[in-house]
C-alpha cells in the first residue's frame, strides 16, 4: 500500500504486516526515512537507534548512510539542518546491529524493496523506462525468395569452383 499525504512528498508504504512507514523519494538516493520511520520499523526507539549510530560511527558515512536536514519537496514544511534522514544502505547497515524477530523481518522488506528498486522497477511496481533497443532489422535475413535470386545470381558465375562453394554455403553444406 503506497500513498501520499497531504505534503505529496512523503509515502506511506506498508513494510511488513501492520507496519506502514513513511519514506521520502529522493532523486539522489532513490529514497530516504526519517529516524523516526526507521526506528519504528525496527521496532526500537529513536534513542535506541542513534545509540547504535554513536555506538558504531565508523561504520556509518554522512552522504551514504544517512544525510541530514533534506528539503523537501514543498518549501512549507522545512526540516532543521540536523534532522537525520536514512538512505537505503543505511536502513540496511543498520539491521547488522539490530537484532529482534520484527527487526529480521523489516530487514526483509528493505532488501526485497532494493532489490525491487534495482531491477529497473519504481517503488510502486512500475516499470522504470529503459532506453528501448531499435527495432530489429529483416533486410539481412535468409528468406526462402532471397536464396532463390541469389542462387540465380550464383548460377551465373563462371567459375566452376567458386559456384559450387558458395552454393554448397548457402545451402548448409560443406564445401567440396
Amino acid at each position: 500500500m503506497t500513498t501520499k499525504n497531504e505534503a505529496c512528498n512523503l509515502l506511506l508504504i506498508n513494510a511488513i504486516e501492520g507496519i506502514d512507514v513513511k519514506i521520502i523519494p529522493s532523486s539522489e538516493h532513490e529514497f530516504l526515512m526519517e529516524t523516526r520511520q526507521v526506528a519504528y520499523g525496527y521496532g526500537i526507539s529513536a534513542s535506541c537507534l542513534r545509540s547504535h549510530i554513536s555506538n558504531h560511527t565508523s561504520e556509518f558515512t554522512l552522504g551514504k548512510h544517512f544525510v541530514c536536514g533534506v528539503q523537501t519537496l514543498d518549501s512549507v514544511h522545512k526540516t532543521p539542518h540536523n534532522k537525520m534522514f536514512f538512505t537505503k544502505r543505511g536502513i540496511v547497515r543498520l539491521g547488522f546491529f539490530i537484532k529482534s524477530e520484527r527487526a529480521k523481518l523489516f530487514r526483509d522488506w528493505a532488501e526485497d524493496l532494493i532489490l525491487k528498486v534495482n531491477e529497473q522497477r519504481d517503488l510502486f511496481g512500475t516499470a522504470i523506462n529503459s532506453r528501448q533497443l531499435p527495432p530489429r532489422r529483416n533486410h539481412n535475413r535468409l528468406t526462402q525468395d532471397r536464396m532463390v535470386s541469389i542462387l540465380a545470381d550464383v548460377c551465373r558465375i563462371d567459375d566452376k569452383e567458386l559456384r559450387m562453394s558458395i552454393t554448397n554455403k548457402l545451402m548448409g553444406g560443406n564445401n567440396i
